[in-house]
């Protein structure tokens, strides 16, 4: 079989990384996601994947991330059924196999280079469309909005860490001004994160770099009063059956010492 070569900008590239996560995960008894298609993905891109092994707290890591939004994301489809999901830097994610419910009109939101290999794998539909796009600009609200009659639901899996801050107010700032009443679920590292950044597992072997952290999730409501924290998931939060995976000394760092047990959030935010 011939194999999808890989032509990614530096931060792009860390979209294999979730892809291996979720893919290693099917070797698993009982697997966090069970995601066959990331699988057969894997299979057929030509990249050393290899290199990524010995990170075995990020393959549980970016699991247990794409469970928690997975979630949300079907608590979200119980109340609107017909809402709009915005996928802002799809990268090769399956969440659409893993959460559709059949009616939900969805938005993979990617870069040129992203999107092209993401057209490699998945088809669009009626209800399912891709944007090429940087979520930073402004040009695809449009199309979102044109079939959203509901409060939409936005999604940021390992991307707000790539931004600075300024630019990741600018994208509150355009969401909340053109989807008011919507929702924002997304996962963000503190700063002491970004300090020790080449101590990630599987990040360390990529050149991309992390800029934006915050150490206090709920922080982002001082940037504006209409900005609300739903939701908010730390290490300590997370389910008891899968945390045993994690080395003791790791879970016992991660649930106690205040410095590493804020250093990393998932959350879902009300905009306006």
């Amino acid at each position: 079989m011939i194999k999808t070569k890989v032509d990614l900008g530096i931060v792009q590239e860390t979209l294999l990384i979730p892809l291996w996560g979720r893919a290693s995960e099917l070797q698993q008894t009982e697997p966090i996601i069970c995601d066959p298609k990331s699988a057969e993905i894997l299979e057929a891109i030509d990249y050393d994947f290899d290199k990524f092994a010995p990170a075995k707290n990020s393959q549980i890591g970016v699991c247990l991330r794409g469970m928690i939004l997975d979630n949300w994301v079907r608590t979200y489809l119980k109340q609107y059924p017909q809402g709009s999901v915005v996928e802002i830097g799809a990268g090769l994610n399956t969440r659409f196999e893993r959460v559709d419910n059949g009616e939900v009109r969805w938005f993979d939101l990617d870069l040129p280079d992203s999107m092209l290999l993401r057209k490699q794998f998945f088809e669009e539909t009626e209800r399912r469309k891709f944007i090429t796009a940087s979520a930073l600009e402004t040009d695809w609200i449009e199309s979102v909005k044109a079939v959203s009659t509901e409060p939409c639901l936005f999604v940021a899996e390992g991307v707000l860490m790539y931004f600075n801050e300024q630019q990741v107010k600018q994208l509150f700032t355009n969401l909340l001004e053109h989807f008011p009443g919507s929702c924002f679920a997304f996962d963000c590292v503190s700063q002491f994160w970004i300090k020790n950044q080449k101590r990630h597992g599987a990040l360390k072997y990529t050149s991309a770099k992390m800029f934006w952290g915050i150490s206090d999730i709920r922080q982002i409501q001082d940037w504006d009063s209409r900005y609300q924290v739903m939701e908010a998931c730390g290490f300590a939060d997370l389910p008891a059956k899968y945390l045993q995976r994690f080395p003791l000394i790791f879970r016992l760092l991660f649930s106690y010492i205040p410095l590493l047990r804020n250093s990393y959030r998932l959350a879902l935010m009300k905009l306006g």
